[in-house]
Order: structure tokens, then sequence, then C-alpha cells
């Protein structure tokens, strides 16, 4: 039979295409399987192979060392039971190779690791396939970066889906990646964001764009600014509705200076020659965003134009001003100044933004610009001569004082609500539990934990450990739909009902069904449509039972003897939100807790990702819980996760969990 295992075993890792290897850290020796040994280089298991693990710079780069150093650290001194690395490494030859290595560990009596066993496959092609897709987009995020004006894809639910660093700047995000997945809402006020919603849905069913409009954008917490931007419907190659796509400049600084403005009157179309091979959605922005855009090379000569330069410069076809330059067209007292100022930017690589220009031209009334201009640089970073971008502002007058004085006003009065809500924040922290008390029955233990980090803004969400008495506990967690006053004066009048019906808290059915009952009475008296979720459960340890009610809120994550999962429960007990229905009434199912080691409830910020469409997904944060170790350093590592997740923005939103461990 033993040999019919290590057969299975062999073939098991043949189709699978890894090799294995053992490391006895007592006996300072390392076994690798034959597919390792190949993998390095070698050809026969023979040969002396340096230790992957102890040989250092020998084998791989000091960021791959350092990656392995941490990941045996984090085995050894935190005690995770996953040891997982994707280390660069050299082979016999000097050839390069990334390695996606996974061990387990083996301690002793002592908690101390005495062996680490695992598979390794080669993943070289994988890597080349990454770095491939990131020359590749290079071009098209070094223009999109350059371009001074906010540029975004959204999907049919208007949520970003590709943008820009101009655009992230002034939503006040550090990098493009951070606004992926969100949506107008998110940044803008509620009136502006509800407009802008409308347009795009208006936008994909007539598939009619809106072309240089001015608008004016409200925001929750800053003053008002105002654009000009382009909106058109985003079509697949096969002419579907995929979403819409704009471009937007910030005009406010001269929108201030002029007393009043109907609309920008140059209407732009943009195309650029120099990205022909980059993907469809470059190409449509080049072509549609309302800019004069053009490369010069070092003798001043325009090497790529698109259709608005052309037009603008007075001519029909963009190639038409190849090998021409400013000379050919305006005096000589613009063209002067523009080659001095071009000739400073290729030698310092220093950029000219958001320059106010004055052209003027031979027989041609002089016009005014709203230029930036820049270094051009190829692929290996040598400059080979500028380019740059501008938009017609010839008809913007002065008005500053007046919307000066507004801004101050507004700004005075946000700072009393904003201090208002601070100190509501610091109340609402108060009075949930910071310390909770074990419960203790005969040989059996339960610890309760809780992380909860509280957002920038009034929040919803709670959490909450009831004392039952003779070995019962009941925990309850869940959060109030939205944000603000609104959703934390509802967890108020929540909490005061928690308490009045405490006398049936140890059934979760009955339980959640008063607190629905009573929520859906003061929620019609107070005229909101709000609800709430909520997760609750009562463990008694005497005979080992569990039992849990829903009201539309996520199940937990579970450690049991055999593994990490997430709860699946029967439908009958998936209630709807409190308050969504006043004659609800909720189910509940019983369990044994035998095998049960650890709970995690959540509520906030995780709640959202795990929602989210491309935000944290559930295989991430079962992976996380199952490296194990400290159940306090357990939930640090999923709260680290959230914040890394979501980065540093400019609102971050509440983290709430909840955990409990049971010791035999």
């Amino acid at each position: 039979m033993a040999s019919h295992r290590e057969d299975r075993l062999q073939l098991a890792l043949l189709a699978s295409r890894e090799g294995i290897w053992d490391w006895d850290l007592e006996a300072k020796s390392i076994y690798y399987s034959a597919r390792v040994y190949r993998f390095m280089g070698y050809q026969d298991q023979g040969e002396e192979m340096p230790h992957l693990f102890e040989a250092g710079l020998e084998v791989m780069d000091e960021e791959s060392l350092s990656a392995v150093n941490e990941a045996l650290r984090r085995v050894r001194q935190e005690g995770e039971d996953l040891f997982a690395v994707e280390p660069r490494v050299k082979t016999r030859h000097g050839f390069w190779k990334w390695l996606r290595v996974r061990g387990a560990p083996v301690r002793d009596e002592l908690g101390r690791v005495t062996r680490i066993a695992g598979s390794v496959i080669d993943i070289t092609k994988r890597k080349q396939a990454e770095n491939d897709l990131a020359d590749e987009r290079y071009l098209a995020e070094f223009l999109l970066d350059a371009i001074p004006m906010s540029v975004y894809f959204k999907d049919k639910e208007s949520r970003i889906v590709m943008t820009n660093l101009t655009m992230a700047i002034k939503v006040g995000a550090d990098s493009a990646s951070e606004l992926i997945g969100k949506t107008d809402a998110d940044f803008f006020g509620k009136e502006h964001a509800s407009r802008a919603r409308a347009n795009e849905l208006e936008i994909m069913k007539t598939q009619k764009g809106q072309i240089d409009i001015t608008e004016r954008e409200t925001w929750n917490d800053k003053s008002d600014s105002w654009v000009k931007s382009t909106k058109q419907v985003w079509l697949g190659a096969g002419g579907e509705v995929i979403g819409t796509y704009g471009v937007s400049a910030d005009v406010s600084e001269i929108y201030r200076k002029k007393s009043e403005q109907e609309e920008v009157t140059s209407k732009l179309n943009a195309q650029n020659l120099l990205v022909e091979e980059e993907r469809q959605q470059m190409r449509l922005v080049i072509d549609n965003v309302p800019l004069n855009i053009y490369f010069k090379d070092k003798n001043y000569h325009f090497k790529i134009v698109n259709k608005a330069m052309a037009e603008w410069m007075g001519v029909a076809d963009p190639e038409e001003l190849y090998g021409k330059s400013d000379r050919d067209f305006f005096s000589e007292e613009h063209w002067g100044q523009a080659e001095a100022d071009e000739l400073k930017i290729m030698e310092t690589g220093e950029p000219m933004v958001g320059v106010v220009e004055r052209e003027t031209w031979g027989g041609r009334k002089d016009t005014w610009v709203m230029s930036s201009k820049y270094p051009w640089k190829d692929s290996k970073g040598e400059v080979v001569g500028t380019f740059g971008v501008s938009t017609h502002i010839s008809d913007l007058i002065t008005g500053q004082k007046k919307l000066e004085k507004l801004v101050r006003k507004y700004e005075s009065k946000n700072r009393e609500i904003q201090e208002e809500l601070n100190l509501a924040r610091e109340v609402q922290r108060a009075l949930l539990p910071t310390e909770i008390p074990d419960v203790v029955s005969g040989s059996r233990k339960m610890s309760f934990y809780q992380v909860y980090r509280p957002g920038d803004t009034l929040s919803g969400d709670f959490f909450e450990v009831l004392p039952l008495g003779d070995g019962k506990v009941g925990f309850l967690i869940g959060e109030v739909q939205g944000e603000g006053v609104r959703s934390a004066l509802i967890l108020s009048m929540l909490r005061g009902l928690i308490e009045k019906q405490m006398s049936v808290a140890g059934d979760p059915g009955v339980f959640l069904t008063e607190l629905n009952e009573g929520m859906a009475h003061l929620l019609m008296e107070a005229e909101s449509g709000v609800k709430a979720t909520a997760f609750y459960g009562v463990v008694d340890l005497d005979n080992s039972q569990i039992q849990l009610a829903v009201a539309g809120h996520a199940s937990p994550i579970a450690v049991f003897e055999d593994g990490v999962r997430q709860l699946v429960l029967p439908p009958k007990v998936l209630g709807p939100a409190l308050g969504e229905n006043p004659s609800q009434v909720f189910d509940k199912v019983e369990s044994s807790i035998t095998g049960i080691r650890r709970l995690i409830c959540h509520a906030g910020d995780l709640t959202e990702l795990l929602k989210s469409e491309g935000g944290l997904s559930m295989a991430q944060l079962l992976e996380v819980v199952e490296r194990g170790g400290d159940f306090k350093r357990v939930l640090s590592r999923i709260d680290e996760l959230v914040v890394e997740m979501r980065g540093e923005e400019e609102t971050q939103k509440s983290i709430c969990l909840l955990g409990w461990e049971v010791e035999l």
C-alpha cells in the first residue's frame, strides 16, 4: 500500500510540474526532488547544489533574499503556519529564474520549528509576461500622467476602471490605482454625483456625447471647482456599450477671474500618432481629448501633432505641419520666447505647467492659451525633444474677489461642523466595549477580542457582547447603512432597543425579531428609509452548543480543527435587514460548537471591500486567517490588510472586527 501511495504522489507531482523540498533545521540538511534540480540547471540529484535558503546572494538577488528571510522570521517568531515566497534565483549556468515556493513548518513540543517541507514550481514565464505587460503600458501611462487634465474610463455602473495621476491628485489620492472601483459619490457632493450619473446613463442610452461643456463641481469637504469636460460613450470592438470615458481640464483659477462665464468656446479634437500600437482606450483619448497636442524634435520642428492642433494652426491635415516650426506661423516675438522655453526644458528636464501664453500671429488676431510643456524622453530616458498641450482661454475674464469671499465664508462654516462631528465620533467610540471579560465554564474558557478603527465620518458600525449567565454569552455585530449623522442617530436608537430586549437575548431568532419590530416602528415614525444589518449568536459552553441568526449581514470566518472557511448557513436563517419588513420573523440555526476554534465577525470597510468588484477577495482574507498564530495578531493582520487595500485615502471608513476563541 505504501508503494501505491508513493506512486500516486509522484504522478501528482509530475502532473502539477512541481518539485518538493524538505529542510531539516536540526540536522542542517535539505532534500530536493529531481524536478528542483532541473529547475536549478542540474541534471543529477547526486550533484551538489547550493542551499536555497542559506546560500544568500550566491543564488538570490537582495530583494528576494530579504523576502525569504522575512517569511522565515514570521514562521519561526510569529507562529505562522505557512511559508510562502516567490524569489528570483540564479541557476547553475548563471541564468535567472522566478520560483514559487510554499512550505509548512513542523514544530517540537516547545513550539520551535525543527523542519520545513513543501513544494516549488518555476513561474518564470508568468513573471516575464508581467514585465512585458508593464513595458506595453509604459507609453500610455507616460502620456496619460503628463496630460494636465483628468482622464477616466468608467463601466456601466459609473465605477472608474482607468484614470491618470492628474485626476488622482485632484481628488486627494497619491496614485491613480487608488481610484479604481470608485464612483463620483466617493469624492463629490451628492448633487454633483447624482447629476454626473444621470448624464452618463443618458450618454450610454443615446450614444451621444457631451462635448466641451463647463461644469461646476461640488465637494463634500472643500470649495466648489469648475472644469471644461468632454464625455463620450465607450464602445467595445464589436460596437457594444462598455461604459463612458471623458476628459476634463480644471479652470477654477481662471474661472474665478471672470464675472460670468457661460462656456469656453473652443472645441478641440485630438489625435496623437505616437501611440499607434497602444490599446483601444488610449486611441480614444487621443482622438477626442479637447487639447492641442504636439511633439517637437531638438530643432523645434513638429514631429507629431493631432487634428485639433492642425486646425488651430490653420492647416487641413496634421502632416502639413511635419518638418515645420513656430517660425512658419507666429511672430518673432512669440517663436523666439517659445524656442527659449523649449531649450531650457530640454537642458534642465524641468517642465512648464499651466502657463498662460499670448500668441501673436502674422496677419491674425492675437490669441491666449493655457499650455504645459514637458521634456520628450524615449524609453531609455534620453531627451529627444519636447512635447506640449494647450487649450484656448481667450474668452475668460476676471471675478476673483467675490468667489474668495464665498470661499472664506464656507470654510469657516465647515470648520464648525467638523468640530461637532469630531466630538460625535469620540462619543460614539466610547460606547463600544474595549475590554471584554472571558467566559468560563468548567475547563472551558471563551475569550473575546475586538478591533475598531473609527473612520473620518460618523459610521453605523456596532458590536456587543451580552453576558447571559450559566456559561452562556451572546455576541452581536452589525452596521447601520450609510454614514454621517443619520446613521449615528439610528445606531443610538438601536442600542436602546438592544438594552430593552435583553430578556429574550438567549434566543437569537426571537431577539432579532423583537429588534426588527422595534426598529421598524422607530423608522416609520422618523420617516427614514435607513436599515441595519446584524449577525447574532449565542454560545452555551455547558452544553457545547451555538445558535445563530442573521439579518442581512455577512457570514463570519470560522477556524475549524480541519481548516478555515466562511460559515455557510441554511437559507431559512438568512433574514432581511432590520427595519425592512416590520412583520418579519427571524429563524435560528443550532449546532454543536465542538470543532470550532475561532470565529471572526466583521463590519464596516472590510465588508465593503469583500463586496466591491476588484477589491478584497474572500480567498485573500482566508489566507491571512490561515496563517494562524496569536489571535490578536491575526486580527491585526486583517486590519493591516484593509488599510493596505484602501490606501491613504482622504476619507477613511471605519474597520470593525469582533472575534472569539474557545480553549478546552
